[in-house]
């Protein structure tokens, strides 16, 4: 290769139309990295590094919500190979990152108590009745969810980023208090009538 050539790698991907939507989203995470007091510089150290960091946030929390989605889809009916093959792996390699029955508690994670086992279908009544006793939502998994305890009364709301319907306003107090594709949790201290 002649000196000050680079070699260029082929674009491979899993689904048809992914270099589009590969800048597409390239360009979402980088207003989102972005984000912030305009500066005179294009260049202004500062927020390159504030940017590396957003940047870091932005990959946790991705590889969370992909580890969040295979569980979904897999608690779905779809198989392991099929999930495998999406990703370019195998299905022990797939089951292994993503084997639903793994749980680990964060680094740092506040002391509190796993509310579950719990299906979908009943969770909100048992998160309800937990946060009027003063138990608030920080974690969301299948099956399960994790809270603190407060003191305060607690209101939760559930909505599946899937759907039509806008997520909770911060100017009615909402505030996100975890996700588990495709579902957002929110909470807020219950407001008196």
């Amino acid at each position: 290769m002649a000196a000050g050539r680079r070699r260029i790698r082929p674009v491979t991907s899993t689904t048809s139309g992914a270099p589009q939507r590969d800048t597409t989203l390239a360009v979402e995470l980088s207003r989102l990295a972005a984000a912030g007091e305009p500066s005179t510089r294009d260049e202004d150290p500062e927020r390159l590094l504030s940017a590396v960091a957003a940047f870091h946030d932005i990959a946790r929390v991705a590889v969370d919500l992909q580890t969040q989605a295979a569980r979904t889809a897999h608690d779905s009916g779809v198989s392991w190979a099929r999930i495998g093959a999406l990703l370019g792996v195998s299905r022990q390699a797939v089951q292994q990152r993503f084997d639903p029955n793994y749980v680990e508690a964060p680094a740092g994670a506040a002391e509190g108590r796993i509310l579950g086992p719990v299906t979908r279908a009943e969770e909100m009544v048992h998160l309800e009745a937990a946060g009027a006793q003063g138990w608030k939502l920080v974690e969301a998994r299948h099956g399960e969810h994790r809270l603190v305890h407060t003191g305060g009364v607690w209101e939760v709301h559930r909505v599946s980023i899937l759907s039509p319907r806008p997520l909770p306003a911060a100017g009615d107090g909402w505030q996100a208090a975890a996700t588990r594709f495709p579902d957002c949790f929110y909470v807020r201290p219950e407001q008196a009538d």
